[in-house]
């Protein structure tokens, strides 16, 4: 146990070292002896949109207004490159169209579901980005003049192609071509088309359609659409042998999306760039290129990004002989393949897919059912007798059921009594512990305070016999009984001294007078000491509940207790190395009770991890607001 909190703690700050990575920069020099760049990777993400965006969303009154600023915010990080942001944007703007207060919902469904699958499939999560260009159809009037049919019918061509049913893809795509009269989504069709070009090894078709695209996205000035194309004709260049125009290409769109701060493309330029160095054996280079690219890619959350430079790495590392980092870069790529399973949902995709097919095939499947149909009939005969046996079995679970559910009430039943009873004796233990106190309390008024007083005023009444200084000091011993309660009752050294002093002393204390090294960790002493004064109390008796269980019961050679106040928030660790004990076959005690109540009324939490021969570690979060 202690071994995997060490363990767990170093991850820790290894997680924060990472978290506060700097902007660095890498040179690299071209193998042309001609280009000299600079590889810049972000530790946290630059494209952070206008305040003005947000205020004008804000200020939106009706939900047209509200769609349309939402869109303002989604262009901007569709130019920037930021996935994570588009799909929160397109989710959020996909959810407030559902519960929009308009009878034609579907005109405003299609496009967030278009942008929301974009965003999945450059994140390379292709079964959801499927997903989602399914459901946008579903939003459309299913005929080209729509833009967002078209648009969502290109994404799923592009999703075909890329998980290997090239021709499939092809086939939706060319259609788009043929049949759109929008002149940017065909040319944005014919960009995808020379991709699927291209990943055949067809480089003469793949440069035609790009260039064709290119002068359409030039014409426009659709700079972003207009540098991919060229990042792409940079990759066919190298297919072509020309390394100098192949590298110049890919500078000047990594130079260009820098400026511009296409930050996505910026990473991809410096992938393609980070291959060709790779294929040169230039490995140095390439390292500290694809090094770039894997940081921005985890920054951003681009999963395809982030695979892509993950394997290149790994080569180059192996290539080189450094195989203890291409081992762990093997480790790095399971955790990001394991990331898009989890984020994909292939069963949602199977079923939008089918439904699709079932539309546009409507006749067929007809026929298909009639034929099922009759078939059914030809079996319900032989089936009769079938039918009848499961109707008895059926009623045999019926029964079967009832008394289930009769023995679960009574079960419960049985709980619900259990559980009161122990409510009771919690009630009876706190009310008997009240009456000892006001017993205490009682006894110690009558007793010193009452009789110092009836004294006094047994004196005041003989005024021609009082003593002046034995009624004084009569006087002061009483304010001095009555200043000892109160101080009973809120102990004063939670006023006077500092509360990690208090902590520290008593800690001490109890480290001497046992065989257990007992250690205390405080942070921020500062901020620990600044807290409420009841707080402080709670605290101080929860730690004395703690370490009085582990020293009576936990038979350990070591106790760590930290006490630390991050976020408005404190946090107590208590862990010891004893015997432990299996959580779900003991029963905790009374003072474990008493603990949770402390904590209850702080809204605390409680959680208690412990096995048999690993030792305990008890985890306690207490918010400092509510």
């Amino acid at each position: 146990m202690n071994k995997v909190i060490k363990q767990l703690k170093k991850l820790n700050r290894l997680l924060l070292v990472v978290s506060l990575f700097f902007t660095a920069t890498f040179p690299v020099a071209s193998q042309s002896d001609v280009l000299f760049q600079q590889f810049k990777a972000f530790g946290v993400n630059p494209a952070i949109p206008n305040d003005t965006l947000f205020i004008k969303l804000k200020q939106a009154e009706d939900f047209p207004s509200k769609y349309k600023r939402t869109l303002d915010i989604i262009k901007f990080h569709e130019a920037k490159g930021t996935i994570d942001s588009i799909i929160f944007y397109g989710n959020k703007l996909y959810v407030e169209a559902i519960n929009a207060p308009h009878k034609n919902n579907d005109a405003y469904l299609a496009e967030p579901c278009y942008i929301i699958g974009k965003g999945k499939l450059e994140k390379g999560l292709f079964d959801e980005a499927l997903k989602w260009f399914f459901k946008g159809i579903d939003y459309t009037d299913k005929h080209f003049e729509t833009d967002d049919y078209v648009r969502n019918r290109i994404g799923i061509g592009s999703v075909k192609a890329v998980r290997g049913n090239t021709n499939e893809g092809k086939k939706i795509i060319e259609e788009c071509i043929a049949n759109t009269k929008n002149d940017t989504l065909k040319n944005i069709a014919i960009t995808e088309l020379a991709v699927i070009h291209y990943s055949e090894g067809d480089f003469s078709a793949s440069k035609q359609l790009f260039n064709k695209a290119q002068a359409y996205f030039k014409q426009v000035n659709l700079k972003k659409e207009s540098l991919q194309n060229s990042l792409w004709l940079g990759s066919i260049y190298y297919k072509e042998g020309d390394l100098d125009q192949a590298l110049t290409t890919c500078y000047h769109v990594f130079n260009e999306a820098l400026t511009l701060e296409y930050f996505t493309l910026y990473a991809k330029g410096g992938s393609v760039i980070g291959n060709i160095y790779l294929a040169e054996k230039d490995f140095e280079n390439a390292k500290k290129i694809l090094s770039t690219v894997h940081i921005n890619s985890i920054q951003w959350g681009n999963f395809e990004i982030e695979r892509q430079a993950v394997l290149k790495l790994q080569e180059a590392y192996a290539k080189t002989g450094d195989y203890k980092n291409a081992y762990a870069l093997m480790t790095q790529l399971n955790r990001v393949n394991n990331e898009i399973l989890v984020s994909q949902n292939k069963q949602q995709v199977n079923e939008l897919e089918f439904q699709y097919k079932t539309a546009e095939q409507a006749q067929e499947i007809a026929w298909q059912k009639a034929q099922k149909f009759y078939i059914l009939i030809g079996f319900v005969i032989v089936l009769v007798p079938v039918l009848a046996l499961l109707y008895m079995y059926y009623q045999k679970l019926q029964t079967q059921s009832k008394l289930t559910k009769t023995l679960e009430k009574v079960s419960q039943q049985k709980i619900a009594a259990l559980l009161k009873d122990q409510e009771l004796q919690l009630v009876t233990a706190s009310l008997k512990g009240q009456n000892i106190e006001r017993k205490r309390i009682a006894q110690e008024l009558h007793d010193s305070i009452g009789g110092n007083l009836a004294t006094i005023k047994l004196q005041l009444s003989n005024m021609h016999k009082i003593n002046k200084e034995n009624l004084i000091q009569q006087i002061d011993d009483t304010y001095v009984q009555v200043r000892e309660l109160s101080h009973n009752l809120m102990p004063n050294k939670f006023k006077n001294t500092a509360f990690t002093s208090i902590l520290s002393e008593y800690i001490a204390r109890a480290s001497q007078s046992s065989q257990e090294e007992i250690t205390l960790q405080l942070y921020p002493k500062g901020k620990l000491n600044k807290i409420d004064e009841h707080i402080k109390i709670e605290i101080y008796k929860v730690i004395q509940e703690l370490l009085t269980n582990a020293l009576k019961h936990a038979k350990a050679s070591q106790i760590d207790i930290q006490l630390s106040l991050f976020n408005n928030n404190i946090k107590l660790l208590f862990e010891d190395d004893g015997k432990g004990f299996e959580i779900d076959k003991i029963k905790l005690g009374l003072g474990f009770q008493n603990l949770k109540d402390r904590l209850k009324k702080m809204d605390g939490n409680l959680c208690i991890n412990s096995s048999p021969n690993r030792g305990t570690v008890i985890d306690i979060d207490i918010p400092l607001t509510k």
